[in-house]
């Protein structure tokens, strides 16, 4: 009788685990890997409108907090937005981490929303504070100091960082603040040592040398972090010295170590956002011209505009194309949480699929 009952049993536990294994299983039977960049498998919790008290500056920073709904606790990463951008501009990078089993918080600096047009982010850029880098420095480390006050007062976090386990990244300006955290220094200045809680940098777009920003070729020399860095071959600056070469350098002048160089084949500000507009370099754009012959359309009523029945012309812009910007957008979300994984979780899948980055189309891949 037991004998009856416990073959059934067995041949059922056989099928679960059966099925489990094919879970993990794409159609071809081969690994799934985290390194695609597809959205992970947890559940996304999102807080887009958290905020901390600073009371030494007697400021409120707002904040945007995604996180994983699974149990905790999950590595940490402080994310600092661009120049005069918006923190919610970075929201589909942010939301891929936390599908991957990463708390993100993103601050809103001071400058926040003040480069939505280009005159208006000029403007804003050329009457900012002398060292106002030093506000965003304080802003990311008020997040990382406060992570207690964070959790009491939105109690959906309790349990789900792990203080152990810090990375802080940014683009353009916010890769300058995440590597002022990680021990860059501007100079002259006050020197900040490097905050001993972080673990790892990614610097996203970063600044090279410029006096604009107080950054010297001697500013890196103190980054003795972890560091990914990712350069896009169409990211120009402000002003025709601020080359993709240009950006290159904040790698060429950090010490040997732990330093990862990626570069995308005609990457531009979109390949951080994953959002494109109709201002967005090489969006192709559908213009139409009417036809100044009037018997283009023979049902026109004399008088009326005449109906357009040509195929439009569409005329490419410069740089990259829609489909580049997907597939560079792509690039960022594998090669960083691969280098999050190695760094923040020593995971050795998360280095394998790093060191293999060069073999991903469109990019290349240096390391010291």
């Amino acid at each position: 009788m037991m004998r009856r009952i416990l073959l059934p049993l067995l041949l059922a536990l056989s099928l679960i685990s059966c099925a489990s294994k094919d879970a993990a299983l794409d159609t071809d039977q081969t690994p799934r890997s985290r390194y695609t960049g597809d959205v992970g498998e947890s559940p996304v919790g999102v807080i887009p409108e958290a905020s901390l008290r600073d009371n030494a500056r007697n400021r409120e920073l707002g904040m945007a907090i995604e996180y994983p709904t699974r149990p905790g606790p999950h590595p940490l990463i402080v994310f600092s937005h661009g120049f005069g951008s918006q923190a919610r501009e970075y929201a589909a990078l942010s939301s891929f981490w936390a599908s991957q089993g990463y708390v993100v918080i993103r601050p809103a600096h001071a400058d926040a929303g003040k480069g939505s047009t280009p005159s208006g982010g000029r403007e804003a850029w050329e009457n900012r504070p002398a060292g106002d880098w030093n506000a965003r420095v304080d802003d990311m480390l008020l997040v990382i100091d406060q992570l207690d006050q964070l959790e009491q007062r939105y109690p959906e976090l309790q349990g789900k960082i792990d203080r152990a386990k810090i990375g802080v990244g940014g683009h353009s300006y916010g890769a300058m603040t995440a590597m002022l955290l990680g021990g860059a220094q501007t100079q002259p200045g006050t020197a900040r040592p490097a905050d001993p809680r972080i673990k790892a940098v990614v610097a996203m777009g970063p600044p090279g040398p410029g006096a604009s920003r107080g950054l010297t070729e001697q500013s890196w020399a103190q980054l003795t972090k972890p560091a990914l860095f990712i350069v896009g071959t169409a990211e120009n600056g402000a002003d025709e010295t601020e080359t993709p070469e240009w950006r290159r350098r904040a790698y060429e002048l950090s010490p040997a170590g732990d330093k990862w160089l990626v570069v995308l084949d005609g990457g531009g500000y979109s390949a951080y956002t994953g959002r494109m507009s109709p201002v967005t370099p090489g969006i192709r754009q559908t213009i139409s011209e009417p036809s100044n012959d009037p018997g283009t359309d023979p049902k026109r009523i004399p008088g009326q505009r005449p109906v357009i029945t040509e195929p439009a012309r569409t005329v490419p812009r410069e740089g990259q194309t829609g489909l580049r910007t997907r597939g560079a957008f792509s690039t960022v979300k594998a090669l960083s949480l691969a280098f999050w994984d190695t760094y923040l979780r020593e995971s050795t899948e998360g280095r394998t699929a790093l060191e293999a980055g060069g073999s991903r189309g469109g990019v290349t891949l240096e390391k010291k």
